[in-house]
């Protein structure tokens, strides 16, 4: 028979699946709550398995006491949200560009429900956020967030998080970095949607018969829709920035714990 494991061991494991969980449930790829909770708690237990078996357990804290258990896996929830909220900031940021520019150029008339956050979205900005995902796979992102799962784990052992302070004000700046991505991802076509704007109130003003209104809803979308297939590769390239630039954001995170 094969021995059983030590109780240290079992809490050890405890703690990395807790964060393992917490990192798939707000990160990106499982976040979204089309993925069933099964699948969701079944990515944490497998990325536990496998970083658990990896990394040495030598230097992590063990305690005997259910209250500082229960501390540490807190610990460990804060730890999680930290790193999936950081992984996933440029999702959010195509997300929230892309519905901004649906707004911008008619297709908040056509918005659908989001199942993830329960809210109505442009049809463009759930195009956007799938092509940011399929690039994000291209490029195996996916196994990028697996190795910080499994730095975070050797740099930050279970239940040493420090001052919760301490890793707000490292996750500020970067939170404000997604808000200068926003106007990056939009820029190019909100000030295109402002010139035609433009363009068909002088046509109003010359041409009082026409109806602007009727004539100006295809053109805005005809003219975004031209813009985003021109505005593609350069779409991409900054989402490959973004992807590049997430491991030293991850690594931001880990040297405020």
């Amino acid at each position: 028979m094969m021995p059983l494991p030590s109780p240290d061991r079992i809490e050890t494991f405890l703690l990395v699946f807790v964060r393992c969980l917490t990192f798939w449930s707000i990160g990106p790829l499982l976040a979204d709550r089309k993925v069933p909770v099964q699948v969701k708690v079944l990515g944490g237990l497998v990325t536990a398995i496998a970083v658990f078996s990896s990394v040495d357990t030598t230097r992590w804290i063990k305690t005997d006491s259910l209250l500082v258990l229960a501390s540490l896996v807190a610990r460990e929830v804060l730890m999680g949200a930290a790193l999936g909220l950081v992984a996933s900031l440029v999702f959010l940021a195509v997300r929230m560009a892309g519905s901004l520019l649906g707004v911008q150029m008619g297709f908040s008339i056509a918005s659908v429900m989001d199942p993830q956050t329960q809210t109505e979205m442009s049809l463009l900005s759930e195009v956007q956020e799938l092509l940011a995902v399929f690039l994000f796979l291209l490029v195996d992102g996916h196994h990028r967030l697996f190795q910080a799962l499994a730095v975070s784990l050797d740099r930050v052992p279970p239940g040493a998080i420090g001052d919760p302070g301490i890793l707000v004000g490292a996750l500020v700046p970067l939170i404000g970095a997604m808000f200068g991505m926003i106007i990056q991802v939009g820029a190019p076509i909100l000030g295109a949607m402002f010139l035609t704007d433009a363009a068909l109130g002088f046509v109003a003003r010359a041409v009082p018969q026409m109806n602007v209104f009727i004539v100006g809803i295809p053109v805005k979308i005809a003219a975004g829709m031209a813009l985003l297939v021109v505005t593609a590769p350069l779409f991409s390239r900054l989402l490959l920035v973004q992807f590049s630039r997430m491991d030293q954001q991850l690594l931001t995170v880990l040297r405020a714990m």
